[in-house]
């Protein structure tokens, strides 16, 4: 786990930027009209989350047993199912039939209760922990060597979750329980930032210049194989297991989180203060939970009201999203720190 202040500055900065795509993203919520600059952010932008999630998954304990797995478990139902529990009942029409839609725990299900559909995040998210937990357990028990053994589990993973069946017609109102293949690839990137994760420190301190040219060099990688990719009457919906084409999914994945991770890099060595990236990076859950349905509201309102462009309404709202979104998270961090996963006592320490 990073350890030192530097380093969580930077990926606070790398999820502030990651944030602010979903936002974007998701100013164009009408599946029939689909933008360019949202099929470019799909085709990377969850993948860039777990990739980061990866990066603070502990790798290895001095002991494991049912008592550390109980720790786990316990750590993790607070952080992720509680919020995911909350918000989801708070966005549904609550009835005992929604709330088990709601914990079969598929983006189909939560489509069907009108819920919050982003919830899908969380629950992949707490699956895939899950994973690598298990994961982690089976290697350091037998004491094989870490980065080996997550090298062959990364395809592993990958073809499981490209690959077991996923029921995703909208009729059955099902989906996966838990998003269970899902949860595979989205282990697969967390693995790839666990591996990467040594190695940060040593490209933050690469010259400012020959940062620019990676930037550069991985930006029109993605933008290549974006421009390869047949995404214009349709995007990237890893929610529901569309990915379209895996492979393209895959490198497209992997090369614009390069790219968005260096453009970190270079924010976090400009020497100005980044208090909005910071905050954004150290609240993206609730930010995540919040968003959605702002936007939504000052989409319709502006396209009803005004005459300005597309692009313009999109700016405007996604400002204004991420404004009233900071403003309710910093009163629900005072008031119920739990529907976000925190404690009072967690946020003492913090």
């Amino acid at each position: 786990m990073f350890k030192s202040k530097t380093r969580i500055e930077f990926i606070d900065i790398i999820k502030g930027l990651a944030i602010i795509l979903v936002v974007v993203g998701h100013t164009s919520p009408d599946k029939t009209e689909i933008l360019p600059y949202k099929s470019l952010i799909y085709a990377f932008h969850m993948p860039l989350f777990f990739l980061i999630s990866g990066m603070f998954v502990e790798t290895s304990r001095e002991n494991y047993s049912l008592q550390t797995l109980g720790k786990f478990l316990h750590k993790n139902f607070i952080a992720l199912i509680v919020p995911f529990l909350i918000w989801g009942a708070i966005y549904m029409n609550f009835s005992f039939t929604n709330l088990i839609h709601l914990c079969f725990g598929s983006w189909i299900a939560f489509a069907h209760i009108h819920t919050l559909t982003s919830l899908w995040f969380i629950i992949v998210l707490f699956v895939a922990r899950i994973y690598l937990e298990l994961f982690y357990m089976f290697v350091n028990k037998l004491k094989l060597k870490i980065k080996f053994s997550a090298c062959i589990a990364i395809p592993i993973c990958f073809i499981l979750g490209f690959y077991l069946p996923h029921y995703n017609d909208v009729l059955t109102q099902r989906g996966n329980f838990l998003s269970y293949d899902i949860a595979f690839v989205a282990a697969g990137f967390m693995l790839i930032g666990s591996l990467i994760r040594p190695y940060i420190s040593k490209i933050i301190e690469i010259k400012n210049i020959y940062l620019v040219i990676l930037m550069i060099f991985f930006g029109l990688l993605f933008l290549c194989g974006f421009s390869c990719t047949n995404y214009t009457h349709e995007f990237v919906l890893m929610a529901n297991a569309n990915y379209l084409n895996p492979l393209a999914f895959l490198f497209n994945s992997i090369l614009g989180s390069i790219f968005i991770i260096l453009v970190g890099i270079i924010i976090y060595k400009i020497p100005i203060k980044k208090r909005i990236l910071n905050f954004l990076g150290q609240n993206t859950l609730a930010i995540f939970l919040l968003h959605r349905h702002i936007v939504v509201a000052f989409l319709n309102f502006l396209q009803a009201n005004t005459t300005l462009n597309r692009l313009s309404i999109n700016i405007i709202i996604t400002i204004i999203a991420l404004i009233i979104s900071s403003l309710l998270v910093i009163l629900i961090n005072k008031c119920a720190p739990i529907m976000f996963g925190k404690t009072n006592n967690f946020l003492k320490k913090n």
